[in-house]
């Protein structure tokens, strides 16, 4: 009789022949998902130990929320609005080979910077109760130049300790579960009301910098955009002396990285109330990077090396940063990533994944008339405020301001799906202040079905967050209805926010995109061009931290033209 496992193998064999494959990740590489996860997690571990970085982040970018790959091939599949590119769009998403995944990076802009965020663990939480919080897992953070020549780096950064410390992510759901009560609680109590307010913000606070100092620590520094070429020239300038004064050889790999830690970004604004800031600790990176112990000669000779660069090594941590895009595993997507120091005044947007990325942008680079290649018109633009009709303070504060602009739009009233499908199909700007992402007016399968024009800012309560749905699918949300849709850029809150720092951001972002300066001294004094900078700086028209935090960018780092000076 043979044994179970024997039998089992037999099975698994006789089902993977009926199949047309030869092996678990054959199978898994063709038809990636989320129950082939772990498989690619496992295979990407196996090629980190030997060096292949490029491997493991192929690997690791398969386990990506599979679930909008298969919904996008169902709309190309049926769908009449893109007959000119659909074979394009069918390849990028069937990438399941190495060489095809570093393509991807190749066909976008040089001066992107593609960070993936990928939980280690592998099965031993996939079966907890759907309420139940797993620890924080160790991750495999992937750093990814775009272009011609991408480079590729996946470092493995274990997880904090858990003893007696809950994970971050059941941290950030007790911070959101206290945030929404806090209205019902403390209503006819307005010090109870600060005082518990003040307490959530401290407690994000801690979280965030816990993300930073108990969990990325030194690797923080790989999170940052890239230089422009000047001052990435002076980086490359200033490494290859370190390594000739140092005597020091390192790898391709190990040279990136070292430049990640000697160029790391010091805060360019100042933090409000007991925030507090924790710069990398340059000697334990660089022990980090050489593996071995932060007393051992090598370690301190490169530390002493590098000190003697500071002066150069200052301007070069002030200078502006290209575009960041953040892929995050669906384990530690609700977590406010931007708030981190390090990315605190720069261009950041989030995407699901490498493949959806690749196709949102070569959807868009290939037609002269995509607001990617013209840039966003904010004369252009739609309006809907208060369309229940009870948020009587919104309006007041807002409705005289918003019709100022020009734009057509809606007040006081539900829009219907003509007028709704209108605005994000035909504006360059579509604001939505109201409950939620406004799908109550144009549900998500609808959207999902039109092509998106412009950039959509969608200002209610967790209007970008994705929603767990159980232990097997992927959390989902209508963002990525939009993403669907082709939709170029969505801004919106990760979680429930106050009204009236979201009516302050809302009057702050508009005349920033319409080129209107703000307050000599603050960070809009001269708004930028680039959007996701733009939405990094109004952050600070927000009081409140946890409203500021909520804030986030998903799709393409895109630019303002024909700015009014009105």
């Amino acid at each position: 009789m043979n044994s179970p496992r024997r039998t089992v193998e037999s099975l698994t064999n006789d089902i993977l022949a009926k199949m047309g494959a030869l092996s678990l990740m054959e199978l898994a590489q063709t038809s990636p998902s989320v129950l082939t996860t772990d498989i690619h997690i496992g295979a990407a571990k196996e090629a980190l130990e030997a060096g292949k970085m490029e491997d493991a982040f192929h690997q690791l970018s398969l386990s990506h929320s599979t679930q909008i790959n298969h919904r996008m091939d169902q709309l190309l599949c049926k769908s009449s609005r893109r007959t000119k590119d659909v074979e394009a769009d069918k390849i990028i998403m069937a990438t399941t080979d190495k060489d095809e995944t570093i393509n991807l990076l190749q066909k976008l802009p040089p001066e992107w910077t593609v960070i993936q965020l990928t939980k280690q663990s592998i099965g031993e939480f996939n079966f907890l109760d759907i309420n139940t919080h797993p620890p924080t897992p160790g991750l495999f953070l992937s750093r990814c130049s775009c272009g011609p020549k991408p480079i590729v780096t996946v470092q493995a950064i274990a997880a904090p300790s858990a003893e007696g410390v809950r994970g971050f992510g059941q941290e950030l759901e007790l911070i959101k579960m206290e945030n929404r009560g806090m209205n019902k609680d403390c209503r006819n109590d307005p010090e109870k009301y600060f005082n518990k307010r003040e307490e959530v913000n401290n407690r994000l606070k801690c979280l965030v910098r816990s993300m930073e100092v108990s969990w990325l620590r030194h690797w923080c520094c790989m999170l940052p955009g890239s230089l422009d070429a000047r001052y990435q020239h002076l980086l490359e300038q200033t490494t290859a002396r370190i390594l000739t004064n140092s005597e020091i050889l390192l790898t391709s790999s190990q040279k990136q990285l070292l430049q990640c830690i000697i160029s790391c970004p010091l805060p360019t604004e100042k933090l409000k109330g007991n925030e507090q800031v924790t710069p990398i600790n340059m000697r334990a990176s660089v022990a980090a990077l050489l593996q071995e112990s932060v007393r051992s000669q090598r370690v301190k000779d490169l530390y002493a090396v590098i000190q003697r660069e500071e002066r150069t090594l200052d301007r070069i941590r002030r200078a502006p940063r290209n575009p960041v895009i953040l892929i995050l595993d669906r384990t530690i997507v609700s977590l406010p990533w931007e708030m981190m120091w390090v990315l605190r005044d720069q261009p950041v947007t989030r995407m699901p994944n490498l493949r959806m990325l690749t196709l949102l942008y070569q959807h868009h680079s290939l037609q002269s008339s995509s607001v990617l290649v013209q840039g966003v018109d904010p004369s252009k633009g739609f309006y809907v405020l208060d369309p229940d009709d009870n948020l009587p303070r919104s309006k007041e504060r807002l409705k005289s301001f918003i019709e100022k602009t020009g734009w057509p739009g809606v007040v006081g009233r539900r829009p219907n799906h003509a007028e709704f499908k209108g605005a994000i199909t035909e504006q360059d700007v579509f604001v939505y202040i109201g409950h939620g992402s406004g799908s109550q007016y144009l549900p998500g399968e609808l959207i999902e079905v039109v092509e998106c024009r412009g950039i959509d800012i969608l200002y209610g309560c967790s209007s970008v967050s994705l929603i767990s749905r159980g232990r097997v699918p992927e959390p989902w949300g209508v963002v990525l209805n939009y993403l669907l849709a082709n939709c170029p850029c969505v801004v919106g809150m990760l979680w429930d926010v106050t009204d009236k720092d979201t009516d302050n951001l809302t009057r702050g972002m508009i005349q920033a995109l319409r080129g209107q300066k703000g307050e000599s001294g603050s960070p809009l004094a001269n708004p930028p061009s680039d959007i996701a900078l733009l939405v990094a700086r109004s952050r600070s028209f927000c009081l409140w931290y946890i409203n500021a935090a909520a804030l986030a960018v998903y799709g393409l780092p895109l630019h303002i033209v024909n700015k009014s000076s009105d």
